[in-house]
């Protein structure tokens, strides 16, 4: 599709606070490391930058946020900056972050209509854009509500399974129910799963991720219930192989720095422990297809303490583009129901303080930072940073320099500092 957006602009002058565009050209995207798919546009005086980016469709939102930002800071070298961003539609939680954009730059939204005279319709600021907290997702079944589906003798039999994962829950098996299967977890290594067949279910390892062919073959084994209603010990031993294999790595510090983070954040020990509590477990699937962001949350962590649901999300890598992601996200579990209503597992009500905990390294610390200078709000994401030496020593120790919370706080003495 061949779009003029310069007769589009100037078709309507009353949409924008300057006219007399100018394109920002091909040439130049690349060396400014701006996405090419969208077209960017320039105007304003030196007091006051005005830029545009359209596309024609968003693929990623998160992308288009980030693109927009990007250019509005190479456009603004410190002056107050308007970007407007001018696409055919806006998810809900793509408008509610750009509520969250400030500091030297305003971000407004537009309207495209190709087909409509006039095309471009500005939509209203944040408070005319209120809105009643949307439904997502449906709740996660339990043990109990996974089983009656199946006939009697295999709910039996789902109960021997479900007693022997939990036995394993001591060496950091956790447990992932979903609409048709139940995988079974040691981190980020899934070790078993329980699928759904009709009335009656499969029981099989899952060693995907192990890439030593001889091994794979060895692990890979159907598990069943006997007459005498034991799982088969040859399942048994198998699972206990892969544990001891995977802790063998953890010792030996051969896992990759994501998945020893992940374990680490699913055990909810150390520093984490002390400063957001005990883990929690993510309750909601996603209903449809059109609900990914249910299944991205879900890759975040959730800690319950003191009546306090605190949400973290790790950021290993492009720290810019995540915390874009993380913005939009945010933004879900603020219009959303998802954490209305959230309990502990005594039952007791959580409530969230609206911030989403950005956990980084200290070499992705600085180029994370630079959102702040966009951001409307930077308390709302506190930046954490591990230890140099986390992955030999564990997380023992977190570092927070936002100006909320300012502490260096390590598990031997956190307990007597306060959070001013």
């Amino acid at each position: 599709m061949s779009i003029t957006w310069n007769e589009i602009w100037e078709t309507h002058p009353d949409v924008f606070i300057v006219n007399r565009w100018k394109e920002y050209p091909e040439d130049k995207k690349k060396s400014s490391r701006l996405p090419p798919q969208y077209a960017y546009f320039m105007g304003g005086e030196t007091t006051l930058r005005v830029g545009i980016i359209a596309a024609l469709s968003i693929n990623r939102e998160e992308e288009f946020l980030l693109a927009g930002l990007l250019w509005g800071h190479r456009l603004s070298n410190g002056a107050k900056t308007v970007i407007y961003y001018v696409a055919p539609d806006f998810t809900p939680s793509f408008l509610t972050g750009l509520s969250k954009i400030g500091g030297t730059i305003d971000a407004r939204a537009v309207y495209w209509r190709e087909k409509l005279t006039p095309s471009l319709y500005p939509i209203p600021d944040r408070q005319q854009l209120k809105r009643p907290r949307y439904t997502l997702g449906e709740e996660r079944p339990d043990w109990k509500r996974w089983g009656k589906g199946l006939n009697p003798v295999a709910r039996q039999q789902l109960v021997t399974v479900n007693d022997f994962f939990h036995q394993l829950s001591s060496r950091q098996v956790r447990t992932i129910i979903k609409n048709q299967t139940i995988n079974f977890l040691w981190g980020n290594f899934e070790v078993a799963e329980v699928r759904r067949k009709g009335k009656k279910f499969e029981l099989n390892t899952k060693v995907k991720w192990l890439k030593i062919r001889e091994l794979t073959l060895k692990w890979h084994k159907q598990g069943w219930v006997d007459s005498s209603g034991s799982l088969n010990s040859d399942f048994c031993s198998a699972v206990l192989e892969v544990l001891d294999y995977l802790e063998s790595l953890e010792q030996e510090g051969k896992l990759r720095p994501y998945d020893h983070l992940e374990l680490l954040l699913h055990q909810g020990a150390g520093a984490i422990n002390l400063i957001w509590g005990s883990p929690w477990a993510w309750p909601w699937l996603p209903k449809d297809r059109g609900e990914n962001c249910v299944s991205e949350l879900e890759e975040w962590f959730f800690f319950q303490g003191n009546g306090q649901l605190s949400v973290v999300c790790p950021i290993f890598e492009k720290p810019l583009l995540r915390a874009a992601r993380s913005i939009l996200l945010a933004s879900v579990l603020e219009g959303s129901m998802l954490l209305v209503g959230a309990k502990d597992n005594h039952g007791n009500p959580l409530a969230w303080d609206g911030r989403v905990h950005w956990l980084t390294t200290l070499s992705k610390e600085e180029e994370l930072r630079r959102c702040y200078c966009w951001l409307n709000d930077e308390e709302k994401f506190p930046i954490w940073t591990l230890p140099a030496n986390w992955q030999e020593e564990g997380i023992y120790q977190l570092n927070c320099q936002s100006n909320y919370f300012n502490h260096s706080l390590m598990q031997k003495d956190y307990l007597s500092n306060s959070l001013d």
